[in-house]
């Protein structure tokens, strides 16, 4: 039924997920605000709507139109993402995470793109345009400027032709435009809000003894499919040196942030928000072409039995 219904990209696909999106979104207005620009839960939820609008179109663009067989169509992607938010153990919604999250990950589509495309105006444009979400993300949160070392290193090894101006394009853009959002935010006063920190201060601290909660069973389903789609992923054979360079680090951005968050004490739940594109963009691997519907159905079914269960039921 499910593999019926997402088997081809359509308005009516593109109409359900953002009704799902926004369901949650709803919900999240409900929930305690542990870090908010506004007091105000309409604001709060469109913001969250809007972030989760972007961090949809980002996945849309890396899972169907890039990355996976230009042939292979289906929508399975649209469903997959809200389904990982609703398996995400979420107590409070910190907006930093959310917002960051998907400038992150619309980031990572233009970069994206900047690879794939042999435009050079548009490769300019791309790359800009990375450079200056990646900036954004870390006024929220400082610890993101080190994802600047991603599109380095990538840029290093990618099979492309290398340019100068690329490598100063994404360093001086940060250089110019943090302290200058910054001076205008600060006579504001509403400097505040930038340049939060997850790491220094008293709220980050690690348990030496990581407990398992009921919530977090969706979650490790999910994770369990993840390692299963990363496995099928790295052994299939065909795969360009680039794109499998690109998936490795997709691997590694996610293996040691992902332990940290599960193992600290005082979290939101937002935080998982800066999985959301690995996973659905792993996952959905294993729903490529030719794949026995059946096995879409199981699961997805599965992962939508263990939700209504573990989230909301018990």
């Amino acid at each position: 039924m499910i593999a019926k219904a997402f088997e081809k990209f359509n308005y009516t696909t593109v109409i359900i997920s953002n009704l799902l999106l926004l369901g949650i979104s709803v919900y999240y207005t409900t929930l305690e605000v542990k870090w908010s620009f506004f007091e105000s839960q309409i604001l709060n939820g469109i913001i969250i709507f809007g972030a989760f609008l972007l961090t949809s179109y980002s996945i849309d663009t890396v899972a169907r139109q890039i990355i996976l067989d230009r042939s292979n169509t289906n929508a399975y992607h649209l469903l997959m993402y809200p389904l990982i938010i609703l398996a995400y153990p979420v107590e409070s919604v910190d907006l930093r995470f959310i917002l960051s999250s998907a400038a992150m990950f619309s980031a990572w589509r233009n970069f994206r793109i900047f690879l794939e495309t042999k435009r050079e105006a548009l490769k300019t444009r791309r790359l800009f345009d990375t450079s200056i979400l990646l900036s954004l993300s870390t006024l929220l949160i400082i610890e993101n400027i080190y994802l600047f070392a991603l599109p380095f290193a990538l840029l290093l090894s990618a099979n492309i032709k290398r340019d100068i101006k690329h490598f100063v394009l994404l360093l001086i853009t940060p250089i110019i435009l943090i302290p200058t959002i910054y001076i205008f935010i600060k006579t504001l006063s509403l400097e505040f809000f930038l340049f939060s920190s997850y790491f220094v201060g008293n709220e980050f601290s690690l348990t030496s003894q990581p407990t398992f909660t009921v919530s977090q069973a969706p979650l490790a389903l999910i994770f369990l499919y993840y390692v299963a789609a990363v496995f099928s992923k790295m052994i299939k054979k065909g795969v360009s040196l680039q794109r499998r360079a690109v998936d490795l680090a997709a691997v590694l951005f996610l293996a040691t942030p992902f332990i940290v968050v599960l193992c600290q004490e005082d979290k939101s739940g937002s935080e998982y928000h800066y999985f959301s594109l690995i996973l659905v963009y792993f996952i959905v691997q294993l729903f490529l072409k030719n794949r026995n519907s059946s096995i879409v159905n199981f699961i997805f079914m599965s992962l939508i039995a263990s939700i209504i269960i573990f989230n909301f039921l018990l």
